[in-house]
């Protein structure tokens, strides 16, 4: 065989290997960095590995994601009253970002205090994941499902009046994606057993919710 015919065959079964190789190769995972508070973390279910709101979203959504719980208790949005840091949730890369923060914010002192803060401490909040990545993440910010006990100082009053309006004031200002955590759990008194956690039922709930909307938008990109 010529030499010149013999370096031919050699690129193209280099070549070949090449295509396969990149055919063969996983695709990427959309990385989904669930951060909030108690309720994402998963207190009120007895298995948060399993029954949390962001478990049950990995399944909804099924192995072409990875869905992250960074999910802390006690946590809020208010830069001045126990913020949540976002720091796992940077660190992670993500290419969509829940934000489920505000229940906390609920405390009458904490709001009366700082509650004109809010809109801005929002928005710093989602900013930071704006600026601070190479690649800008996708950003879902979530209202807060209803507090149905007046418990730990948390006022559903508050939260109706003051708190899911300033959400929504944010979503709008920004151009973020609602997800309305709140509707669906109207009337699922029950599925709140200390009034202000979901059990496993409503946290599949919610799950639900967030897997809609992230269908919905990812639907709409692959229209564009």
């Amino acid at each position: 065989m010529k030499p010149g015919k013999s370096l031919l065959l050699l690129c193209a079964a280099l070549l070949t290997g090449t295509v396969c190789a990149a055919a063969d190769a996983p695709a990427k995972k959309i990385v989904v960095a669930c951060c909030g508070d108690s309720i994402t973390q998963g207190v009120g279910v007895a298995d948060p590995a399993r029954e949390s709101y962001p478990a049950v979203l990995q399944k909804l959504l099924g192995d072409n994601y990875t869905v992250l719980n960074f999910g802390v208790g006690g946590r809020a949005l208010l830069r001045k009253k126990d913020p949540y840091s976002i720091g796992n949730g940077l660190n992670s890369k993500p290419d969509i970002v829940i934000m489920a923060l505000g229940t906390n914010d609920a405390r009458e002192e904490n709001w009366k205090q700082f509650g004109h803060e809010f809109v801005g401490d929002y928005k710093n909040l989602i900013n930071q994941f704006r600026t601070r990545l190479s690649r800008e993440p996708e950003i879902f910010v979530a209202v807060p499902p209803p507090i149905f006990a007046d418990r730990w100082q948390l006022r559903n009053v508050i939260l109706n009046e003051k708190i899911i309006p300033a959400i929504r004031q944010v979503a709008k200002e920004t151009g973020v994606t609602l997800i309305d955590f709140n509707t669906p759990m109207l009337g699922l008194r029950k599925d709140f057993p200390d009034g202000v956690h979901p059990n496993a039922s409503a946290a599949a709930k919610l799950a639900e919710a967030a897997a809609k909307a992230i269908r919905e938008s990812q639907a709409a990109k692959r229209k564009h």
